[in-house]
């Protein structure tokens, strides 16, 4: 104890300048931080009635003769930075680049709210709903927020800088994923390329499915050339993923909902019957499982190697 008060007197003893709190550095002004050769704007849609951020990363290089190939992002407020910068590592190292368009939301903290109305194609079943509080009116707008970023978006895009109409891919995730499926399954002639990582297939009773005999059809009558990449994270399924709650009762909860989810056999078994088609020239579809990612980390790394494939010969 008495070895313990030694400090203690020394320093009640030291002279008054001596026991004066150090100085506290003077920090520089700060600004919200930017992503190089970025921009962002907001824009109000007359088909679905929203205002949505959208975010711009155009390359400094001049455009090729047939312009800019585009890749548009979905939770952009989460997603464009990795794709915009895997974009300007693209540039410095003197491979081909594209304008990235990410797609959000001005209230950023709203964005998982105000994206189940987007990104889905219908109202959860009864007993299938996914966040507390939503409501039948909350889901179901995916045709319409289509009509948006086809109608509305990409004009407003082609204003800004010259962009090649032939050359547009999409990237998705999670309902985005559902999302972009949907619109392949639909409009297989909107993008040249679809990502969809980790897609919620299971939305619904797999209802999307419905749709994949007619797409099967047309691709195999050669009308289809779209690429497909599917993704998804290893531990999505898996029962000693380390994301699972310690506590039995809710990881108990959790693993009925990746039981129900099937997440990793149900793209992987669509990409495998989508892949095992034979269509048109330029028509392809890949699946790849990222080991060792769960649901939240598999979103950046679904982005990196969408904006990879999108430039794939």
């Amino acid at each position: 104890m008495i070895r313990r008060l030694i400090p203690l007197a020394a320093a009640l003893a030291a002279p008054a300048d001596a026991q004066q709190a150090p100085a506290v550095p003077v920090l520089p002004s700060v600004e919200p931080a930017k992503l190089p050769f970025s921009v962002q704007f907001d824009m109000l849609s007359k088909i679905t009635g929203r205002t949505y951020r959208i975010y711009v990363a155009k390359p400094i290089t001049p455009p090729p003769k047939t312009g800019w190939p585009v890749v548009y992002v979905l939770d952009a407020d989460v997603t464009f930075a990795t794709v915009a910068s895997q974009n300007v590592l693209r540039m410095a190292s003197g491979q081909p680049a594209a304008i990235i368009v990410g797609i959000g939301y001005p209230q950023a903290l709203a964005s998982t709210k105000l994206r189940l109305f987007d990104l889905t194609p219908s109202a959860p079943l009864p007993g299938l709903g996914t966040t507390p509080g939503a409501k039948p009116e909350d889901f179901g707008g995916a045709a319409r927020f289509h009509r948006f970023m086809t109608e509305e978006l990409r004009p407003q895009l082609a204003a800004l800088a010259p962009i090649d109409p032939a050359n547009q891919s999409l990237i998705g995730y999670s309902l985005g994923g559902l999302f972009a499926l949907g619109v392949l399954f639909d409009h297989p002639d909107a993008y040249r390329t679809v990502v969809a990582g980790s897609p919620s297939i299971w939305w619904n009773n797999r209802e999307l499915l419905q749709k994949e005999a007619a797409f099967a059809a047309a691709v195999r009558a050669g009308k289809v050339s779209t690429r497909l990449l599917i993704t998804s994270g290893a531990w999505e399924q898996d029962p000693n993923a380390p994301d699972l709650p310690s506590d039995p009762a809710k990881r108990a909860v959790q693993l009925k909902e990746m039981n129900d989810a099937q997440m990793v056999d149900n793209a992987r078994a669509l990409a495998g019957r989508l892949g095992a088609l034979k269509g048109a020239a330029g028509y392809r579809a890949r699946y790849v499982l990222f080991a060792e990612e769960t649901h939240l980390t598999g979103i950046p790394a679904a982005a990196s190697r969408g904006l990879a494939f999108a430039f794939a010969p």
